[in-house]
């Protein structure tokens, strides 16, 4: 319960955030701030994220031996170069503005990778040790500081960089607010004033550099194509775009934040003994079992959902994004159970298994954004060429990892979820257009309601979700 309150909490706000956002910002200005987040993401997925994934899978290993926080010393850094390569990408890409804009643009990019990436380690650290409630706290922290932050820079400076440097500043208090946690439940070690190795070149070459190619290759496929939209298309084509796509993305963020925070730490810790491979195949078997079926749902929910959403969520300029979300809710399935089938490389330590079904991917949509560029046609082919990607990695995924871990999916639950979404989806010319706020929430309520009972439904006397709770985080 206090997992789930405060991540729909902190959804609360990241939605009041997007309405926000779209009340300051133009959609021009909003097709800017999604290529700041699209090179913010660039430097989390391609340099910062294989690292990140090697913590996670030590966390409870070095935790237990003393030596988690003399290790995380030398990602300091590391974690500096990375935010400079953010900030010179920003700096080669701002030729329509003055040199002083360029500037503080980069700085912003600067301090945004840094933060962020202590943000996103130390948080869901605190979550992955069992300290739920410091996880909770500052997940939610972060979100209200950043949404104030940026709102009152906007006011004074109506623009992209303004947004994004507010939300620095409230990534970066709620880091500092972790780590002091962090430190205070520390137990103090001989390893305590060392500078313990974070990761030896061999995990380097056989882990990381195949992970960073496999998410560089994703972020080709969920957020580079936006450079090529800007180009064919205009940023205000993209604002108006992205803000579709990003609706689907929040609420499908939600639920997936929402499973890493209340069962990632249990499967991570049934599989930090990875050489049991009978364990692990029943892991991930219990992971997939419990989330798939639930992840069909919610996407059926998305669609059916879409105007009232874009009524309550979005200022009036970005009202007219429906389909755009209707694909977005179809692009985040692919993207959330991809990633729960990734795992599977994880655990095996062979992350090259992964280059192949992002790769395939990232190929299918730029070729497709590609030609309906060259073409001219109008830009919602771009999000049926983004779904096509989507689906090509979904399928190759899904053979690349069963050959790495041969997991068991519940056909039944499988089914009954896909039969949910579709029938979600048949509702979708039935259903009143909103003509007022009041109606949508209504609406909103009622829709959410008869989901979240089919949620229960289908966790209710799950063997593999009973499995996924029966677990203790931390050693007494």
């Amino acid at each position: 319960m206090l997992v789930v309150g405060g991540r729909l909490a902190a959804a609360l706000m990241a939605l009041i955030s997007m309405r926000a956002v779209t009340t300051f910002l133009t959609p021009e200005q909003y097709g800017e701030l999604a290529l700041l987040i699209a090179v913010q993401s660039f430097c989390g997925l391609l340099l910062i994220n294989p690292i990140g994934q090697h913590i996670n899978l030590h966390t409870h290993a070095w935790w237990d031996d003393g030596t988690l926080m003399a290790r995380l010393k030398s990602y300091r850094g590391y974690i500096i170069m990375v935010s400079f390569v953010g900030a010179i990408v920003i700096f080669t890409m701002g030729k329509q503005h003055t040199l002083e804009q360029i500037l503080w643009t980069s700085i912003a990019m600067f301090t945004v990778v840094i933060v962020g990436t202590w943000n996103s380690t130390l948080i869901p650290m605190l979550n992955l040790l069992g300290f739920r409630a410091a996880s909770v706290l500052w997940s939610i922290l972060t979100v209200i500081i950043g949404l104030a932050c940026s709102i009152c820079l906007v006011m004074w400076l109506s623009t992209a960089t303004a947004w994004f440097a507010g939300q620095a500043i409230g990534l970066g208090i709620c880091a500092l607010g972790a780590n002091y946690v962090l430190q205070k439940h520390v137990l103090p070690t001989k390893h305590s004033k060392e500078h313990l190795s974070l990761i030896d070149k061999r995990t380097v070459l056989s882990y990381c550099l195949p992970l960073a190619l496999a998410t560089g290759l994703m972020w080709l496929q969920l957020s580079g194509y936006r450079f090529l939209v800007e180009s064919y298309w205009g940023l205000a084509q993209l604002g108006f775009m992205v803000i579709g796509l990003q609706l689907a993305g929040q609420i499908s963020a939600l639920a997936e934040s929402l499973a890493m925070q209340f069962f990632h730490p249990m499967f991570f810790r049934r599989v930090s003994a990875h050489e049991q491979m009978d364990e692990v195949k029943l892991a991930l078997s219990d992971l997939l079992n419990t989330l798939i079926p639930v992840y069909f749902v919610l996407t059926g929910l998305i669609i059916v959902s879409a105007p009232y959403l874009l009524k309550v969520l979005v200022a009036s300029e970005f009202q007219d994004a429906k389909f755009f979300v209707m694909l977005g809710a179809g692009i985040e399935l692919c993207r959330v159970v991809g990633n729960l089938l990734s795992n599977a490389a994880h655990i095996r330590r062979k992350t090259n298994s992964l280059a192949l079904p992002y790769g395939v991917g990232a190929i299918t949509t730029v070729v497709l954004i590609v030609l309906i560029g060259l073409r001219q046609q109008e830009i919602i082919w771009v999000g049926v060429a983004l779904i096509f990607g989507a689906i090509a990695m979904l399928l190759v995924m899904l053979i690349a990892m069963y050959r790495q871990v041969s997991f068991r999916l519940d056909v039944w639950r499988c089914l009954f979820g896909i039969v949910v979404m579709l029938a979600m989806i048949g509702l979708v010319d039935w259903l009143p257009t909103p003509d007022g706020m009041i109606m949508a929430i209504e609406c909103l309520i009622v829709t959410a309601t008869l989901a979240s009972i089919v949620v229960v439904a289908l966790l209710w006397k799950n063997s593999a979700t009973l499995r996924l709770l029966n677990v203790q985080l931390r050693k007494n």
